[in-house]
Parts: C-alpha cells; structure tokens; sequence
C-alpha cells in the first residue's frame, strides 16, 4: 500500500487549526503519545513522497493528493499536531507519513513501513479525533474463543474548531449476541454500551443484529463505545458478533436539525430530477467523500414516507439532489452570518438539571424557540434512562392565563422504537422481506399500544420506550398524552395551567430496529413548544385538574366551547350554568303575609331559567382512521353511533359527575344530588350528542351570528329551573381524538317589579299598589328582561304595562331615568312649556305616560320618550294630578338585533300627599257649555277638565280663545310636531294643553276675552279627520283641557257635539250645521248666545231673529207689502224725476238751434272770402 502524505483539507485548514489549538488544546492519550514522540526526530528532516492512500471503507481524502510540494508537507500543521506535523487525527508512521488514526491496526500497511500494524496492536482502548469533512471506518473482528469475554472500548471525540463539536458514528453492521428481552436480562451473550465522557453511564445495553445503518450523534464531545462478547456461538458456524462503523465529526453549526438555525444560501439553477436520478448509483462512493453539512440531511432521510423534511421542504426530489456533486456544490456558497440570514432562530434545548443525564427546564418559551429533544437526537437515544422535560411559563401578562402546547406536525422527525424482533420469539416463522418493510411501516402508537410487547416467555412485557405527556408539573397530574412510534405528525397537547412535563422512558435492553434498509430516518423525537395564553376569567381551562369543573353564573348571556387544554382519558367535566341576580330585585313593595295567603299571590320559585342552543358537536374518528362522514367522491354517512366522546344536557344542578347504566341516565335521574334552590328541582337528563347523532341544533348561527334568524324553542333546550348542567364526558383523550363543542346560552331573568297584572309567564303587565307598600321611598321598576319577549327570542311585538295606582289623597310621581331603543332613529324633547317629553322619529319603541282622570274613564297622554342615540333629553319626570297613572313600553317590529340589552327603560316612582283634597267636578257632558279655567282653588285649576260626548256616535269640537304654540301628533310617523315661536305675545304664563283619546296635543297660550287678539285654537274628538272608518268605532271621542301654571283672569272655552253632515245629495240635510266644518249640531247652541261654529252661523241675525219664528204665511204677506210698498215708491220716485228734468230740455233745445245757425253763415262768409282771393 502506498504511504499516506497531507491531506488537502489539512493543509488549507493549517493556519487555523494551529491558533485553535492555542485556545483549545486536548491532551493526546498516552498510546498515541510514544509513537509521535518516537517519529519526532525523523519527521524533521524526511522529504514527504507524493503518493495515494486507501483504506478500506475510508470516506473522503484519507490520502493525499500526488505530487504534493514537499514543503508544504513539511510544515507544521497546527497546535493540535505533534512535533511530527500529523493532525490530532493522523498517525504518525515511522517514516514520517500521517495516517488516519482509523487505519491503525487495520491490517492494512498504510504506512508503508508497517509501523500502523506492530505486532499485537489493537482498535480497543484508543480515541479517535477526526477532522471536518472526513468520514473515517472502523471494524472489530470476531475475536477468538481463547479471547473470551471479550471487552472493547472505543472513544469518538470532537475536539473543536476543524476537528468538529458533535461526534457522528454509523453502524453499518452490528451482530453482537442475541436479543431476549426488553427489560429482563435481554442480552445473555454480549452487548454494547454508549455513554457521554462528561455524564454518569447509565448502563443501557444493545445486543441482537441491526437491519440497516444506525447513526448515533453525541451531546458532549465524545462518544464512549463498550463491547463485550461474553461467548461464541455453540455450532461455530452462526457468527454472534459483526461490527462494523463509519464516524466523522461535524460543526456545531451544521447540526441543524439539532440546534436549529437553517442558513440562507444561493441555489443553483434547477435541473432536472431524472438526470440526478440516473447519476445515484455512479456517484454514491463520491457522496461519502464530499458529504458535509448536508451529510447530515442524507442521514436524516425520512422513513415514514412522508415527502417534507423537518423545515418543509420536498424530500422525494431533494433526496436525489443530495448525491449529485454539482447541486451540492452550490449549496455550499453561503451568505456572511448574521440575524438576517437564518430562516428560523436557533433552537432552544432547556437547561440541563445538574447531576441528571437527560432532565431540563425551559422556561419563558413564548420568547423562544423551545425544542424538547431526545437525547442524542436525531440519533439512537440511550437505553436505561429517564428523561423529565419541565415546561413553565414564568412572564403571564395581566389578565392572562397561560396554557403550554408540545406538538410535533412532521412526523417524520419522530421515531421510538417500539418492535419486537423476530428472534424473540423462536415460534414464529421467519418473516419474509414484505413482512419487514409491513413491521416498520411509520405509524404512531399510543396508549396501550406502548404499554407492552409480545414475548415468547412472558405474554407480556412493560416496555419504556414512550413519551408520557403531563398536565403539570409532576408525575402525579392526569396524563394527556402517551405515544410511540412515529413517522405521523403528534397532536397538539395542550396543558391546563402554566405547567407541563414531558417523560421519556427507554427499557434497560434493546436492538437495532425500526428501519428497513432502503429508508435512514431520524431517530427519538423532537416536539415544538408554544405559549398561549387566555382570559383569566374565560371558561376555557379548568382552574382544578381534578375535578375538572366550571361554573357560570351571571344574568347575562355568551359562547361556550371546549376547553382550550387537552383532557385525559376518562375525564368528565361538568358546566354549571347557574342565573343570578345582576340588580337588587324591588324590595320595597313588600306584601303582607296575610294578603298573600288571602290573594293567592306568590313570587315565581326561580327568578332565571337558562337557554341553550347548540351550535356544534363534532367528536373526531379514531387516531388513524379515516373520516367516515368526510365527503370526498361519495359522501358517506355514519349510521352507528359512537358515544365514545359525548355532550349530555342535564336539567338542574349536578354535585357530582353521574355514574349511568345507560346513556341517557334514565333508570337513575332520581338518585342524583342536586343543588337546587328549591325541593322541587329535579335533575334529568333533556339532551344527549354523540357522534352519529343528529340532535336539536341551531348550526346556521355558525355562519353569521349576527344577522342569523334567531334559534326558536324547537332547536334549543330550556331549563325548568334556575340551572343547567353540561356533562362533557370522553373515554380516549382528546389529544388524539379532539372533542369540539360549542354552544350559545343565556340567562332568562324571569323576575319582574310589582305585582303581576294577568296571567302567564311571558305576561308582562305589572301593578303597583300604594295600599300594599310598607315604604313610601322612591322605588326602581324596570322594563322586562325576557329574551322570549322581545325579537332576538322570536316575538315581533311587545306591550308592558306599569300601572301605578295611589290612594285618597296620594298621588303618583314618576321619573325616567334611563331609556335605551337602539337600532332605530328617535330621540325625545322636552317641551318647556308644559314640561313634558314628546317623541320624535322612529316611534316604534318607545315609552309613554298616561295618566286617567277617574277610575272609569280613558287614558290621557302625558309624555313619550325615546333614546337612540343619547341625544334625548333625561330624566324625565311627571307628576299626577289623580289617582291613577300607567307607563306604557311599546316594541314594534322587532328584529333580531332587538333584546333586553337594546330595547329596555329605568324609571322610578313614589306616591305623594296632594296638595289639597279637590272636590270639584271636572268631567262633563252634554251637546254643548262653555267652561271657565279659573274657577275654582288655584291648587285645583291644574286638574284636567274631561269632556266627553253623550253617546258613541257623536263627536266634540272645542273652540278655544288662544294663541297656537305647539301641536304634537303621535300617529305621525316623522315631524309630528309644529312649532311657533309666538310665545312672547303671550299675556299669561299659564297654558292650555287639549288633548285628545289618540294622544294628539296642542298647547296653546289663552287669551281673555276682551282682548284684542282674534285667534282661536280647535281641537276635534279621535276620528273625525278619519271618518268614514269603521275600525275607529271603538275609539273613545273624549277630550282633555288642561290649565297649567294656573293664574288670575278670565279664561273660557267651549265645546258642542258634532255629527257629520250626509254624505249623499239625496239624503235628508240636517237643520242646525257648521257649513264650514261640514258637521250638524244640535239645536240647543243654535242662537244660544255663544258662538260655536267658526263662521258664526249659529248666531246669525237671519238664524237667531224674533221675526224669522213666525208662520209662514203671515211672513209672505208681510213680505209681499213690502215689495209692492217698495215698488210704488220707486215708481214715483221715478216720475218725480222725469217731471224735474222736462222743462230744462226746451230751452236748451232752442239755445243749440240758434248756436248751429249762427255757425252756419259765419262759415258761408269765410268760403266767399277764400275764392274771391284766389281770383
């Protein structure tokens, strides 16, 4: 063989490898010390002869190139180096070439000389350095049956800077004994250990034979191998021992899929895939030599088939990109290194727990990248150990609650060995090469398929080669998560708190399997670490563990989903939806018991009862089967129910989660605890979802929750009580089978100020006796809070009324204070005048005051209030004037949009003394009269005056002395109300409010009736502007005449009754009518002193005249006198003239006659003159 000189890589690195050293130097071992010490003086005045080097199996350069400057084989290599100018790496031969340490006693004469193969030397007992870029073999040689047991140890160290930081071997053939068990005396006949230098051994042993290469990847800096073979086979003829590897030593930086940190770095041009794929086979040798930083992809090829690696990228096509030279080459030109150039961060691998092998802690991994890591990963994990992963998030922000996730979505960085190998079981025949590919086909296990292995002396066995997953921070907190395997993506676990711990265990023994010989894949696991964090107060964790528990207790309404955190196995968690009083219920009208039991009367046993409307219930398939109702080409249907994860409904409050013999609880609802407020609460179950069900929902509020049509009664559930209770119960953890629910409920406040006024539950009229209260305070009433009353409940319209009733003496006080009608125009204002509120827009919800004089008569208008846009005028307060006072709360064409929340009012009240007891009688009948508003007590003149007519036929008219001020009619939709800025010509400050049964208002300033103003204010009864309708028969065609701010002077009105005149021409004409209001009257206002109709015709000299009442032929003749009287005074009236004028016409006819003449012959004369000068 020819005599190895410098390798290339050793001498470009020569300057830096020497100042490494300086800063790093490493002890060479005593066996590798004598023979440099020995060649030192040789070496320094040898001339190197340019030659090629091989060895069996050696990867990449162990040679040096052939005429190779001997002055630069001459030159000292670096600090690491001996005085011989060999590297760390090299043997230093006697006639001064360097050989890889790995050629030594290789049966090999690399050196030339024969100084690499002295006489007894061996492989065992040394360490072996390496250089980056090198990949170096070893093999170990059956030894002899005179040499049994025997004992090996092999140390792998990276010695940094170009001797590399991670030590890298590959098994490319192990046969060492045989293989029994997992974790009893497993391997009888030899084994091989694997410790760290800086880290306790751990004893872990792997015997039997390996199917495919193995790769181990070192945490410290060196590798420990021990191998013991403690006898032959029997029959000398089935070789036990084989063992054979390749190790190169690698970069800190280049261990990527460890440590994280990808480069960015130029490509090449692409190139076609199939060109690469015909070059695999030639190009294989010269991929061991020039593999380097990608080396570490080749080896971490995926087996589980799965076509991205670790950071996403397509594996089928970069597998076969990886064997050609030139692609590799261009991945090779980098960028300078800096935060810019990485494509994620490096990872970070928590703090080693001192005096532990494998334990960390991380902490605060929401500002990092977290990566729990196997030990030695992606390489063989050890056997014999436990590892504790310790999760916990320490910075939580106000009003946060953090929640810890470990996934891992590739699943091809996943892989724990779980297989039994075909040797320990002798019964079974040898599996064939399908059946091998079939046993390691990438699948992951969980639960019971980790907890045991088949043998053929034991039926099984404990095996501890799994991730146990815990909700917390101890071994004692419930398990969420426990798997094998691997090459599919880890579900999410999610813990409930700020904790988390992950256990991985690995049995005393093992063997190399879990890998076919064509696929290399990682080896352990590596799972992702994230941070979340929830409201606090949010229903979404379970503040215990145990038991998992929830309670909701509010007046109000919200979304209710599944836990945020992963449940364990067998797990039940309990929702309890509880109403509660949000305000003081109204204490003050406190009845006495003695009218109770008399009345019959009692308060409601719960104030709340709780709706619930489904949304979504999904439980997923088993982990690993496929979606039976996923609709693909043909959408299939589940027809069998599976209550393997179910949601059931209870009605009232659970103590305890029940234990049913069926599922819906049925043989034994009556023996379950309740928490009830009441004996009476029963507890049964009125729902049940599990998968394959099609229970009552409301899923088409998923779309669009806003604008859905709201859930009706028969698609929701409601309670009997004031509670419900939600049973989540799954036998399998939701890790791997994901329990997904979500739901809308809300708390039906059933309760209601007063006394109730009807019958029902959904009865909203109330009544307010002052004759049954203790206290006379102002007290609270509010509008009605059930949802099933207003539009988001599914009712389109809704009228409350408040009735307030005081006693002798007393009057009624009521003040609104706050008023709310969102999602429509109106606001409210108050006119000063009368110091009422008047509405104004949209009037479809609003609030109304009316007052009603006597005890039988009509309601009267008192104010209106509305509020949409907090532009009204609040509070706002009126004070009675009788005994009897009602609020009326309107909702018209509600929505959706419209609930308790959007539509609603506050108000208060409280009865008061009056003034002084007014006996006066103030309501009136009859055709017609004529009323002064100053008679009576000042404190009295407020009191309204109640016109009414005498029948439901006839209609009234009231004629006012006034100036008009103001008009507000609450039949018009916009604008309802006039305004005049005619105040100041007012003579009073008192005003005049008439008011009709429909609410329509006009104040207006009066006038005395010797004033000098001719203005008049009328007002007509309910309908008569409306006339003919029929549906308006019923109104009441009373009117109201208020005098407020009463004060000295003559103020009167007056009213008749009307009935409109006919229609038709040939129907008989009333005899006493207003003309200009087309309306007959009665005959007791015709000519009675007072004018009534506008125009005054009722009081007309032609109507009222003492000589229009006699008969009808003495009116003719007297009639017919007067004509003939007036005709014969014409007449000679007429005669008298013509005589007058008779003898002043002769004269001045004869004095024209002579005028005419004289003209005559003066004009004779000029023509003579005029012809007699033409001549």
């Amino acid at each position: 063989m020819a005599s190895s000189g410098w390798s290339n890589s050793h001498c470009q690195s020569q300057n830096q490898r020497q100042q490494h050293q300086r800063r790093h130097p490493f002890p060479a071992s005593p066996l590798t010390l004598l023979p440099l010490l020995f060649c030192l003086g040789l070496c320094l005045g040898m001339a190197a002869s340019a030659g090629s080097g091989s060895g069996t199996g050696s990867g990449t350069g162990a040679g040096t190139s052939p005429g190779k400057p001997a002055s630069l084989q001459m030159a000292p290599a670096s600090a690491s180096s001996s005085a011989t100018g060999c590297s760390l790496a090299e043997y230093s031969c006697s006639n001064g070439r360097c050989v890889p340490l790995s050629k030594y006693c290789n049966n090999l004469n690399d050196c030339g000389d024969g100084s690499d193969e002295p006489r007894f030397c061996t492989r065992c007992n040394r360490t072996y350095y390496g250089d980056i870029g090198q990949t170096y073999s070893l093999e170990l040689h059956r030894p002899k049956q005179d040499r049994v047991p025997f004992v090996c140890v092999l140390t792998f160290t990276a010695a940094g800077g170009q001797h590399g930081d991670v030590v890298q071997v590959t098994l490319d053939s192990f046969t060492i004994g045989r293989f029994t068990s997992y974790v009893h005396e497993g391997c009888p006949d030899g084994y091989m250990q694997i410790a760290e230098s800086a880290r306790t051994p751990i004893g872990g042993m792997w015997c039997g034979s390996s199917w495919g290469p193995v790769l181990f990847y070192s945490e410290t800096r060196s590798l420990i191998f021990t191998i013991k073979l403690n006898r032959l086979a029997r029959d000398q003829s089935g070789y036990n021992f084989d063992f054979r590897i390749r190790y190169k030593v690698l970069s800190r930086d280049s261990a990527v899929t460890r440590y994280g940190g990808i480069k960015l770095a130029e490509l090449a041009q692409w190139h076609n895939r199939s060109s690469f794929l015909n070059q695999q086979q030639q190009q294989q040798q010269q991929q061991q030599q020039h593999q380097q930083d990608v080396g570490i992809l080749e080896d971490f090829t995926n087996s589980s088939g799965a076509r991205s690696d670790r950071y996403g990228q397509d594996f089928s096509l970069f597998s076969a990109y990886v064997n050609n030279k030139t692609f590799m080459a261009s991945l090779e030109k980098s960028l300078a290194k800096d935060e810019q150039n990485y494509t994620e961060p490096k990872y970070y691998l928590g703090d080693l727990i001192p005096g532990t092998y494998c334990s960390r802690i991380f902490s605060d991994c929401d500002k990092k990248s977290c990566r729990l890591q196997s030990p030695n990963y992606p390489g063989i994990y050890p056997r014999n150990l436990t590892c504790y992963y310790a999760v916990r998030q320490h910075d939580v922000p106000h009003g946060k609650h953090a929640l810890i996730l470990v996934k891992q979505p590739k699943g091809n960085l996943v892989w724990i060995s779980t297989q039994e190998t075909a040797a320990a079981n002798k019964m079974a025949p040898p599996a064939s090469v399908s059946d091998k590919d079939k046993k390691f086909e990438p699948r992951l296990k969980t639960w019971n398929d980790c907890d045991y292995i088949q043998e053929s002396v034991k039926p099984r066995w404990k095996s501890t080669d799994y991730v146990t997953v815990y909700d917390g921070y101890t071994t004692r907190d419930p398990i969420i998560l426990k798997f094998c395997g691997g090459g599919q993506a880890v579900p999410a676990a999610v813990s409930s708190g700020p904790e988390l711990l992950v256990e991985f265990s690995t049995s005393p023994f093992g063997t190399f399997t879990g890998t076919s010989s064509q696929v290399l894949p990682l080896y352990g696991f590596q799972l992702e670490v994230e941070v979340q964090f929830v409201d606090i107060q949010s229903p979404t964790y379970s503040k215990n563990k145990k038991p998992c528990e929830f309670w909701i207790r509010g007046a109000g309404r919200g979304i209710l989903e599944n836990p945020k955190h992963s449940l364990a196995p067998n797990s039940t968690c309990l929702y309890h939806l509880q109403g509660m009083g949000v305000f003081k219920t109204f204490d003050h009208l406190s009845l006495s018991r003695r009218i109770n039991s008399q009345s019959g009367m009692h308060q409601p046993l719960s104030r709340f009862k709780v709706w619930i409307s489904v949304l979504k219930f999904n439980l997923d398939p088993e982990f690993g089967q496929m979606d039976e109702t996923s609709v693909g080409a043909i959408g299939v249907l589940q027809t069998q129910e599976d209550c393997s994860g179910m949601l059931r409904i209870w009605d009232g409050t659970l103590r305890d989660p029940p234990v049913c013999k069926d599922l819906n609880c049925v043989t034994e609802s009556n023996s379950y605890n309740t928490v009830g407020h009441y004996s009476h609460n029963t507890t049964n179950v009125i729902a049940r979802f599990c998968r394959g069900t099609i229970p009552r929902t409301c899923d088409r509020s998923n779309i669009n929750e806003t604008y859905a049509r709201p859930c009706t009664i028969s698609e929701s559930y409601v309670s009997s009580n004031d509670a419900i209770t939600l049973e989540l119960r799954n036998t399998e953890s939701t890790v791997l089978r994901p329990l997904d629910f979500k739901l809308k409920y809300e708390f039906i406040d059933l309760h209601q100020d007063g006394l109730p006024w009807g019958g029902g539950e959904h009865d909203c009229n109330r009544k307010f006796l002052s004759s049954m209260m203790d206290r006379k305070d102002p007290a609270i009433f509010r509008s009605v809070r059930n949802i099933f009353l207003f539009g988001r409940g599914g009712t389109r319209h809704l009228k409350c009324i408040y009735k307030f009733e005081a006693q002798r003496g007393e009057r009624v006080r009521i003040k609104l204070r706050k008023v709310t009608t969102t999602n429509r125009n109106c606001y409210s204002r108050l006119d000063e005048d009368i110091n009422r509120s008047f509405c104004y827009g949209d009037t479809n919800v609003r609030v109304e005051i009316f007052e009603r004089p006597y005890h039988d008569s009509i309601l009267l208008h008192r104010g209106c209030v509305c509020n949409s846009s907090n532009q009204s005028h609040l509070p706002v307060e009126y004070t009675s004037t009788g005994r009897d006072v009602e609020v009326h709360f309107v909702a018209q064409n509600m929505t959706t949009l419209d609930d308790p929340d959007t539509v609603n009012f506050e108000g208060m009240f409280e009865f008061v003394k009056a003034p002084t007891s007014c006996k006066d009688g103030r309501r009136k009948f009859g055709p017609s009269g004529t009323i002064d508003m100053t008679f009576g007590d000042v404190e009295c003149r407020s009191r309204p005056w109640l016109i009414e007519p005498s029948n439901g036929n006839k209609f009234l008219y009231v004629r006012l002395k006034a100036i008009f001020l103001s008009k507000y009619n609450p039949t018009k939709t916009l604008n309802s109300t006039y305004l005049q800025t005619d105040t100041w010509r007012c003579e009073t400050k008192s005003r005049a409010v008439l008011t009709t049964s429909e609410g329509l208002t006009i104040v207006a300033c009066p006038l005395s009736p010797d004033s000098n103003g001719y203005e008049f204010v009328e007002i007509f009864s309910s309908g008569w502007n409306e006339r003919p309708n029929f549906a308006l028969i019923n109104r009441s065609r009373a009117i109201s005449v208020e005098f407020l701010r009463p004060g000295n002077g003559e103020y009167t009105f007056n009213w008749m009754e009307l009935v409109p005149r006919p229609t038709l021409s040939m129907a008989e004409d009333c005899q006493f009518k207003c003309p200009e209001l087309g309306a007959c009257v009665n005959a007791s206002v015709w000519c009675d002193g007072v004018v009534h109709c506008p125009s005054g015709d009722d009081e007309a000299f032609l109507q009222c005249s003492a000589l229009m009442k006699l008969p009808v032929e003495i009116l003719a003749t007297l009639c017919l006198i007067f004509v003939l009287s007036c005709c014969a005074f014409a007449a000679f009236a007429i005669k008298k003239i013509k005589r007058k004028f008779r003898g002043t016409s002769v004269l001045q006819t004869r004095l024209k006659s002579l005028s005419s003449m004289d003209t005559a012959v003066l004009d004779e004369k000029e023509k003579k003159g005029s012809v007699e000068t033409k001549i």
